[in-house]
Parts: structure tokens; C-alpha cells; sequence
């Protein structure tokens, strides 16, 4: 194992920035009030997998934003928190809920307001097109872009290392 499966392999929380990350950090405008995302669905499905692996997902995104209250309603992500740009207080709040040290959290950032968080956990990763603090600060730079399914490679990572991805193929006859 690599010194990124030995962190991956220690993951029992993985939180994860929105814009940029889980979509392509564009925000489309209408008429009516408020905006619309793009989510990939291969993340959701990801998620889905982590859940079921015992792995929680958690929301952390500056942009308050009912789409992204949506998507977490959807996956059944029960920490869904919007509209914060101090992310670390958030992290410690979801350690002390989930009994966890900082070096058993992953976070998937994408711009400035997630270093504090990416500078402390266990496994820091970021898409391809993470500004170049948030790449510096990463144990793992995606090869995909943010809105193209960067989560889902973080969970097949995670769960290869865990000994659940082998069970998930045969799931589906792999």
C-alpha cells in the first residue's frame, strides 16, 4: 500500500465543498430568485456507496444555497451545511458527532476556504482544476475537473483501500 491507500484506508468521514467540486462552480440565473446547480451523478452514486460502507458524506459549502439542500435531501446526507465559509468549526462539530480524530476525515476542496480544513485532515484531495494553494496543500490531485465525478474517484479510492470495492462489483456482477 502507498502512503495514499494507508490514509484512505483510515477514512470514516468524508466532507466535501459544492461549488467547484461537486459541480462546475457555475451558478445559472433566471428570472425567478435563486440559482440552479448541475450535480454528476456518478457522485451520487458514490455517496450512496460510502453510506452503505458505513462512510458518512457531509456538505461543507460557503454558498448557502437551496439546490445544494436539495441534492443532500436527495443522498440522505444529514450534515448538509450551507452557507459556511469557516469551515473548521464545522469539522470540529462533525468529529465531536461522529467520535472521529481529524486523520480519519477526508476532505474534497476546490478554492481558498477549504485550506483550513485540507491542512488538517487525513486525506486531502482536490479536482484538477483546484486553484494552486488548494493543490499544494492536497495528498491527492484528481485528474478530472470539479463537476465531472471527482467524488466518485475519492470513494472508489476509499473503499479500495478498505477492502469494500470488490464486494460493490459483485454487487453488480463485476
Amino acid at each position: 500500500m502507498d502512503d495514499l491507500d494507508l490514509r484512505a484506508a483510515k477514512i470514516r468521514l468524508l466532507c466535501t465543498d459544492i461549488d467547484g467540486v461537486l459541480t462546475t462552480g457555475a451558478l445559472h440565473y433566471g428570472r425567478e430568485p435563486g440559482h440552479t446547480k448541475a450535480f454528476h451523478v456518478r457522485d451520487g452514486a458514490a455517496i450512496k456507496w460510502l453510506q452503505r460502507a458505513g462512510i458518512p458524506v457531509a456538505f461543507i459549502s460557503g454558498l448557502a444555497s437551496e439546490a445544494t439542500e436539495n441534492r443532500a435531501r436527495d443522498l440522505g446526507v444529514a450534515d448538509c451545511f450551507a452557507g459556511h465559509l469557516d469551515k473548521g468549526p464545522v469539522l470540529d462539530q462533525l468529529c465531536a458527532k461522529y467520535g472521529l480524530t481529524v486523520d480519519q476525515v477526508a476532505h474534497l476542496g476546490d478554492d481558498l476556504p477549504d485550506l483550513p480544513l485540507l491542512r488538517r485532515v487525513g486525506l486531502a484531495c482536490c479536482p484538477a482544476d483546484a486553484v494552486d494553494e488548494v493543490k499544494a496543500a492536497c495528498h491527492w490531485v484528481s485528474n478530472r475537473d470539479g463537476g465531472q465525478g471527482v467524488l466518485r474517484l475519492v470513494a472508489e479510492r476509499i473503499l479500495r483501500a478498505q477492502g469494500h470495492w470488490n464486494a460493490l462489483l459483485a454487487k453488480y456482477e463485476v
